[in-house]
């Protein structure tokens, strides 16, 4: 009996002393870069006219000074304690310049159609290798420049800018504007052209990447308007294009990560987390889930955010601030719920929190 406790507490102290090694194991050092890659939902460049013929984010563009961390780069920059990363427009094309991040979002290749943004996705990730390239070149140490860029964590945020494209005509229209696809179609080529784009990312040494899916334009003042929906109700076969899309990414990567050792590749369901707030406003603080802050017509929607004096008084209280873009509060919720699973709204990333993924400092 002796001999049986002395080997059960020479088991538990070795268990014991492995958690204790395990606990004080240094994480994974802090994220040194963020860049990203995107549409409109990134950058201000996505939302001119020739790429949409509605502004769909023209807060931040037409009020910068007020709305200047509205944008997803710069929430999770700060997020990140980094710089907001610049666009890449105006950078100078030294490594210096891009050294804490660069933003490659509103890139967009010429051309028409609403399946445009493969073309867009990669044109960016080219200039994504080039700057990594450069990186390396003027670094000079081979060691020291797989640690540099293995530190970088890169963003992906594409698909509404097109859906919104897709939702803004009739179903025919957009049959019609890509006959070999279709309005379902959309989804499956997009989630293939994204994943791929984690792979090629993957192959530039790249270890940590998220990707952000679309949120619930079913329910954005323009596609309620535009659907009919006197009632003022989501318009559900637009959520089911989108939530169909958002599955089809997430299984993509899903089946993408084993291909992929020593990455970490997280998915964000905004979708998910933009849901939970629009059914259930007063949770949040919200009193109008269904009409724009700034616009004009039945839900604000008729014609977009095009000066201050079209805002409301109290943006704070609105879901959306224009046609389909969210509020602030609207995207720093959101933002708070995929960096930390420690937030009320568990799982809107998997499989690890943006906070794990970045090893960055305790939620705020």
């Amino acid at each position: 009996m002796a001999l049986l406790l002395l080997l059960l507490l020479s088991i538990l102290l070795r268990l014991a002393g492995g958690a204790a090694a395990t606990a004080s194991e240094p994480s994974r050092s802090p994220a040194t870069a963020l860049f990203v890659l995107g549409d409109s939902t990134v950058s201000c460049g996505g939302s001119s006219s020739s790429i949409l013929p509605l502004n769909l984010t023209a807060g931040p563009c037409l009020f910068p000074s007020a709305a200047r961390r509205r944008l997803l780069p710069d929430l999770l920059a700060a997020k990140m304690g980094l710089p907001p990363p610049p666009p890449i427009s105006t950078l100078n094309g030294t490594a210096a310049a891009a050294a804490r991040g660069v933003n490659f979002g509103g890139v967009q290749y010429g051309g028409g159609g609403i399946f445009r943004t493969g073309a867009a996705l990669g044109q960016q990730l080219r200039l994504a290798a080039e700057t990594l390239q450069l990186l390396q070149l003027e670094e000079g140490n081979p060691q020291q420049d797989a640690s540099s860029i293995s530190g970088a964590v890169f963003v992906l945020s594409f698909g509404a800018d097109a859906y919104a494209r897709l939702l803004a005509r009739a179903p025919g229209d957009a049959d019609a504007a890509a006959p070999k696809h279709g309005r379902r179609g959309l989804g499956r080529l997009l989630a293939d052209r994204v994943a791929r784009g984690v792979q090629e990312l993957y192959e530039a040494e790249v270890r940590r990447v998220a990707v952000i899916g679309v949120p619930p334009l079913g329910c954005a003042p323009r596609v309620m308007w535009a659907g009919g929906g006197g009632g003022g109700g989501c318009v559900e076969e637009a959520n089911e294009l989108i939530e169909g899309y958002n599955a089809r990414l997430a299984a993509r990567l899903e089946d993408l990560r084993p291909q992929l050792p020593g990455a970490d590749v997280v998915f964000c369901d905004v979708y998910k987390g933009m849901m939970e707030i629009i059914s259930n406003p007063g949770r949040y603080g919200f009193e109008e889930t269904k009409e724009a802050c700034c616009g004009l017509g039945p839900f604000k929607a008729t014609v977009g955010c095009l000066s201050k004096e079209m805002a409301c008084r109290s943006p704070e209280r609105h879901v959306w601030w224009d046609l389909y873009t969210p509020t602030d509060v609207v995207a720093n919720l959101v933002t708070n719920w995929s960096w930390s699973w420690e937030s009320p709204m568990m799982g809107i990333c998997s499989p690890i929190s943006l906070q794990h993924l970045a090893a960055g400092p305790p939620a705020v």
